[in-house]
């Protein structure tokens, strides 16, 4: 049976590398509904008040737009400011948790994330295997996306574009147009060189005639703008009001750098005054402290706030990270954004699995790529341990053991509400420092109530 899971996963397009599959829905302790609804009301209020801090003068800070402009085209960041884009905001949110002993922590937060496809798939499999109960229920990646792109459009016309940077996402990508057009309204998943255009606006050819789109689903980072054929057209019509893109053309709102500015002392009072109290609580908990690795020197008299913890002492500027030792360097340092290494775990560095002479040539690229793209700085953290038993195709066995584990709701913003499509779990062997999706991972959907027994997928 797992084979044929497996099988059904490539016919329709997503199986292109192998994993391993769980035998029903994984269940997590403290992922549940009222967690989830609670983060993804915190994750938007985030974004609104970033881009009310980066986008108004009268809350602007120089810092602010200092950090989050580097390396990035003026001519992209105007547009992005223009008067006709000011309540545009992203509307597919996806954060990534991992599991600790203390809790959840929030490492990363994508509005651009992969996925969504995939874990449709995965959820209507077990359904239809008669494993039901998980979050979101098994169409609720659809019915979610679905309702998102109504909220922005009335009677969509939906264009889903995929770059050649992100061709590895084009399978689950059509599954989703696929499964809107049964159940919803009009959707291709396009190239965009398929994008065709008039005086009137974008359409593409289709056997019946031209189809008109009205809004298209960005899912391409704009670090790819310049590689992207058809770009120019797409924001010229969307300027122009001729169609709507989502997520918008905000690069500053796809930072890691966001974290950092969370922590940034001066920037409290701003967080509590525009985000509900129980949103900033939950994010006070959730993100952990994170560094943008800026080589401008500190006065003598001038400390980072906060400052980086090592062992019982505390590091007062960024000069000291060179002379950790490897036990001391339990930190990860990651391209913050607007970069093609800013995803899929291909910038990361782990500093305590590096030499010496490795750790400060990490350190000083970080460092001397701040103009073009910051880097940014966080602690190393040990997730929990969970045994869980998944299917290895290579293998063509079950096996169970530790495994550490990745969760990433979908959230889609619906007018003002936010609703859970589902949850991804992504477990890896627990001698792995970095959980993504690997040979040996297992990828299921995120079981809503108590452990189930094993039904042998």
């Amino acid at each position: 049976m797992s084979r044929n899971f497996l099988y059904t996963l490539k016919a329709q397009g997503l199986f292109e590398r192998p994993f391993r599959v769980s035998t029903a829905p994984v269940y997590l302790p403290g992922v549940d509904a009222d967690f989830l609804d609670r983060l993804g009301i915190a994750l938007y209020s985030f974004y609104r008040a970033l881009d009310l801090i980066y986008r108004e003068p009268s809350h602007a800070r120089d810092f602010v737009r200092y950090t989050l402009d580097r390396g990035k085209p003026a001519d992209l960041l105007a547009f992005g400011l223009a008067k006709k884009f000011r309540q545009d905001l992203p509307r597919v949110l996806r954060p990534d948790l991992l599991l600790t002993p203390d809790g959840p922590v929030l490492t990363e937060m994508d509005s651009v994330p992969g996925g969504p496809g995939l874990l449709l798939a995965l959820s209507r499999i077990y359904r239809d295997r008669g494993q039901g109960g998980m979050i979101g229920g098994p169409e609720g990646i659809l019915e979610g996306f679905a309702a998102m792109i109504r909220a922005q459009e009335r009677d969509p016309s939906l264009g889903i574009v995929v770059s050649d940077e992100s061709e590895e996402y084009r399978g689950e990508m059509r599954l989703l147009a696929s499964s809107l057009s049964r159940a919803h309204f009009p959707a291709v998943c396009i190239h965009p060189r398929d994008l065709h255009f008039d005086e009137d606006g974008l359409f593409i050819h289709s056997k019946n005639g031209p189809v008109r789109l009205n809004i298209l689903y960005r899912f391409f980072e704009l670090f790819d703008l310049p590689n992207i054929p058809k770009a120019e057209m797409m924001l010229y019509f969307a300027k122009g009001g001729k169609v709507k893109i989502t997520p918008p053309i905000k690069p500053w709102l796809e930072e890691k750098a966001g974290m950092a500015l969370w922590h940034h002392p001066e920037l409290r009072s701003f967080w509590v005054r525009e985000m509900p109290p129980d949103s900033v609580e939950l994010l006070d908990r959730l993100i952990p402290q994170t560094w943008i690795l800026d080589p401008s020197p500190i006065p003598f008299s001038a400390a980072l706030t906060p400052p980086i913890p090592v062992g019982d002492r505390s590091l007062r500027d960024f000069s000291g990270l060179s002379e950790l030792t490897q036990k001391e360097r339990r930190f990860i340092i990651k391209p913050s954004g607007f970069s093609p290494l800013a995803w899929g775990s291909r910038g990361v560095v782990v500093g305590h699995d590096l030499p010496e002479e490795s750790w400060r040539q990490a350190l000083q690229n970080a460092f001397g790529s701040f103009n073009t793209g910051p880097y940014v700085l966080q602690p190393f953290r040990t997730t929990r341990v969970l045994s869980l038993s998944g299917f290895d195709v290579l293998l063509n066995e079950e096996r169970e053991e530790g495994y550490r584990v990745r969760v990433c709701p979908y959230f889609f913003v619906t007018g003002s509400k936010v609703i859970t499509g589902g949850v991804l779990s992504t477990a890896c062997p627990k001698d792995k420092k970095l959980i993504h999706g690997m040979v040996d991972s297992i990828l299921s959907p995120v079981w809503a109530g108590k452990e189930q027994e094993d039904s042998g997928i």
